[in-house]
């Protein structure tokens, strides 16, 4: 992907120097826009293209740390649909598809990968969705 060429090359090393957290806030972005707002489908297999690249160059510890924010903010003390929206999360985030994202080359298995995150992201969002709107 982009963002990891871009971090493996230090190509971006000037900009993170001023912005430090420019992944968590393009990821948060994306969150925000595909999970808590109305979501016109059509766009659902794009977004979750998007994320999966800038969850592998964030890492797990960081996502965690982005979705927390999130959760923290948008859903405030409802803690039953905050512990609900991590477990969606650990679903979808898991660290051993994530590894093969980051060490993937190209080629079949990086496809799998794709595919893969690609069915799962949009199970993800639409469990999330009905358990947010549900109040």
């Amino acid at each position: 992907s982009l963002a990891r060429e871009h971090t493996r090359t230090r190509a971006l090393d000037a900009h993170l120097s001023k912005r430090p957290d420019i992944f968590e806030s393009c990821t948060a972005r994306m969150i925000q826009e595909v999970i808590f707002q109305p979501i016109i489908w059509d766009r659902l297999e794009p977004a979750g293209m998007a994320l999966l690249p800038l969850i592998a160059a964030l890492g797990v510890p960081r996502f965690v740390g982005v979705v927390n924010e999130i959760s923290q903010r948008v859903l405030g003390a409802d803690e039953e649909r905050r512990g609900r929206l991590h477990n969606a999360f650990e679903r979808l985030v898991r660290p051993e598809v994530l590894a093969k994202v980051a060490n993937a080359t190209g080629g079949r298995e990086a496809r799998v990968v794709r595919v893969q995150f690609k069915k799962d992201f949009d199970v993800f969002v639409r469990d999330v969705q009905s358990f947010l709107i549900v109040k």
